[in-house]
């Protein structure tokens, strides 16, 4: 985020805003020795697939009703209904597990993809029918110690993570931390009852707020009847029915009533329940630890490796900082010390989200910005300059041990709906022309910072029915029986009828499968340090920076429906840049810039032809002022010249040694400080693409709380 001079002139005369330090190693203190680089996620370099189990593929059709017979109220079992199992399964996503094998439609499809990681859905033993929809989705957990009899058993799992070893993917579990199937009810109805009403009491009736027991101390003891602003019940057919069997004690959850989605505001979130959900009681130690030796068993038993959490920003904000160390030991432990976690908090501002990063300890989360942001400009609804803003705000993100490359990106989802919905409905065109934005929708995810994430059946074309949103966009990969999906439009093809997904071959999919060869052959696609280089009408352009090889990439993007141009101001001089992907030109820029020609609706790949050229000596100046948006403090360098340099922040509390505020490795170089109160010293240290290193010298910074 970038502010104006009228801002800055502000925090200058309220004495916020210091002046530049002098730079040279003679003040430094021995500074430059703790320059660190930018950090990179265990799963930076890594493609995934999110794959919805029951919607993929049908291996075992003797499973399809869960094991259990009757009626659909029973068994769940309706592949007409949008609402129900289809019967896609464990077995079916494995496949043979032969890469050599081209009709394999299981796990070596997507290694033939690219993909090096797979997401799936929640394969845990589910309540099989919740009102007029199945738990198909895996949302709806009873027991998470086992899988889900729709899915297979354990030997099916077992088998299912075989595979993916074998072939070198990735296996991230979908886990739920929030709440689980709704069983218990309510005498008094579902509306929500905040805590002003009726507060928390102790089995003793004492008022207390459970936020105030996350520290660690004793959690207290709790009654059904006293301790909460609804009376708990549940049927006697599903008293026992939920494992760890902890968590069939109705003292372990809120027990105040649904959100109320147009109104809620603060706790609300964090304690009610979620479309009727029973809402844990995640302030509670033996809720916490009961998750996390369940969820554990999943790494030391079959070895995955990462967890994506549903729901993270309806947990209380204690809760990570707790549960996540006992995982992180868990996979230690496992000799998985790669294992990482990333988290759905659904929120468009950079700045909110990165607070989940910053204060919540999560390692990721997804990035709905982001999917906002290629949205807009994808569908021809905003210019190159909606995707440089979104860049700009990249550093509210980075902190010691995290940053926006660790960010899970996307196009769409199984609840929002498919990045397809978007453009058919949305854009102007059609036919070619739709295709085209589809592939450059895929660009900008595959090539820009993040770890991209493309949700199965997009690679089809896949669309949506109705509102696309939901059910809607959770079609089926085998042979469909909904009526609706058998007519639905795909993008570049026709509609399915009651043909199989796995039998039509697509652009995008031979398209997404170019773009994993490019991230694999030039590792600076999926890892290099980033630079916005600017926009310009529909088209905006970064760099990507291989450090190892002192080598420049440009990427340029045009979302106009018309071929358009950008001045791009490169670290690399002249015009000596081989074209790896699309169909552009350069010429000669402004000012000694360099001019990308891109095509309508597409991208520019170009590698430059010589090495970055040697920087002069480095130097670098530190400001600080106080963050308008988030009440933090902002530390940042200014580095002379262009060239890709690197800016450790270093921060000293008194009476301790320089710890690392973090490592920003684009322009404009920042970080910012957690809010707070005293004062501390601050200092920069930039490391130049050769290697060499200058500091300012140490200041001492008073920091305030945010008013």
């Amino acid at each position: 985020m970038r502010f104006g001079r009228a801002l800055l002139a502000a925090l200058a005369v309220g004495g916020l805003l210091a002046g530049p330090l002098a730079s040279g190693a003679s003040a430094d203190g021995g500074l430059v020795g703790l320059a660190a680089p930018s950090v990179r996620s265990p799963i930076a370099s890594d493609t995934f697939y999110f794959v919805m189990t029951d919607r993929y593929r049908d291996g075992d059709p003797s499973n399809n009703s869960g094991g259990v017979t009757g009626g659909v109220e029973r068994t769940g079992y309706l592949p007409e209904s949008e609402a129900y199992f289809h019967g896609g399964d464990l077995k079916g996503l494995t496949g043979r597990c032969d890469p050599n094998d081209p009709s394999d439609e299981g796990l070596a499809r997507l290694k033939r993809l690219g993909f090096t990681a797979v997401w799936i859905t929640p394969p845990f033993v589910q309540r099989t029918v919740q009102g007029s929809s199945a738990a198909y989705h895996g949302y709806w957990f009873l027991d998470i110690t086992r899988p889900d009899p729709h899915l297979g058993d354990e030997a099916d799992f077992a088998a299912f993570m075989s595979c993916a070893k074998s072939l070198g993917i990735k296996v991230f579990l979908d886990v739920v931390v929030n709440h689980t199937a709704d069983v218990i009810a309510y005498p008094q109805g579902t509306a929500y009852v905040s805590l002003a009403r009726k507060p928390y009491r102790t089995a003793a009736g004492r008022a207390f707020d459970p936020w105030d027991f996350t520290s660690g101390r004793s959690f207290p003891r709790l009654s059904p009847t006293r301790s909460f602003a609804k009376t708990p019940t549940v049927p006697a057919a599903l008293k026992d029915a939920k494992r760890p069997a902890v968590l069939n004690e109705v003292t372990r959850y809120h027990n105040r009533g649904d959100i109320d989605w147009g109104s809620c505001v603060g706790r609300c979130e964090t304690d009610g329940d979620f479309s009727g959900l029973d809402d844990l009681m995640t302030e509670d130690w033996t809720v916490v630890k009961a998750l996390a030796d369940a969820y554990g068993e999943w790494i030391t038993k079959y070895g995955v490796d990462g967890f994506r959490i549903d729901t993270a920003k309806h947990v209380d904000p204690y809760f990570f900082g707790r549960w996540l160390p006992m995982i992180q030991a868990t996979a230690a432990s496992s000799g998985k010390p790669a294992f990482t976690e990333f988290a759905e908090a659904w929120m468009q501002d950079s700045a909110q989200l990165a607070e989940f990063q910053q204060t919540r300890g999560l390692p990721s989360v997804l990035d709905f910005p982001f999917q906002d942001a290629v949205r807009q400009f994808a569908t021809g609804r905003a210019a190159g300059g909606l995707m440089t803003a979104l860049f700009g705000e990249d550093d509210y993100y980075t902190s010691p041990s995290t940053n926006a490359y660790g960010l899970t990106t996307f196009l769409g989802n199984h609840d929002m709906g498919r990045i397809g919905f978007f453009l058919r409905t949305q854009s102007q065109d059609q036919g070619t022309d739709l295709e085209q934005r589809d592939l450059l929708a895929h660009d900008v995810l595959y090539l820009t910072r993040g770890v991209p994430i493309v949700y199965y059946g997009d690679e089809v074309g896949m669309t949506g029915s109705g509102d696309g949103t939901d059910k809607q966009a959770r079609q089926d990969m085998f042979p469909t029986k909904v009526t609706m999906w058998q007519s639905e439009e795909r993008i570049g093809g026709a509609p399915i009828g009651t043909g199989s997904s796995f039998d039509r071959s697509t652009a995008l999919e031979a398209h997404l499968a170019t773009l994993a060869r490019l991230r694999a052959e030039h590792p600076a696609l999926a890892t290099g340090a980033m630079i916005p280089r600017g926009s310009s009408g529909p088209v905006f352009a970064v760099s990507r920076i291989d450090a190892a090889q002192r080598k420049e990439y440009v990427v340029a993007f045009n979302g106009g429906a018309d071929a358009a141009s950008i001045d791009v101001r490169a670290s690399t001089p002249g015009l000596g840049w081989t074209p790896l992907l699309g169909e552009g030109s350069v010429s000669p820029g402004a000012g000694g810039s360099l001019r990308v020609a891109v095509p309508a609706r597409s991208t520019v790949v170009l590698e430059a032809d010589q090495p970055l050229p040697q920087p002069g000596a480095p130097q670098v100046s530190l400001r600080t002022g106080k963050d308008a948006v988030t009440g933090r403090y902002r530390l940042a360098a200014t580095v002379p010249g262009n060239d890709p340099s690197s800016v450790t922040f270093l921060v000293r509390r008194p009476g301790r040694a320089w710890t690392v505020a973090g490592t920003d490795d684009a322009r404009p170089f920042r970080v910012f400080l957690p809010t707070g109160r005293g004062s501390v010293q601050v200092a920069a240290v930039v490391e130049d693409s050769a290697g060499r290193r200058a500091a300012t010298a140490p200041r001492t910074l008073r920091i305030t709380p945010f008013l």
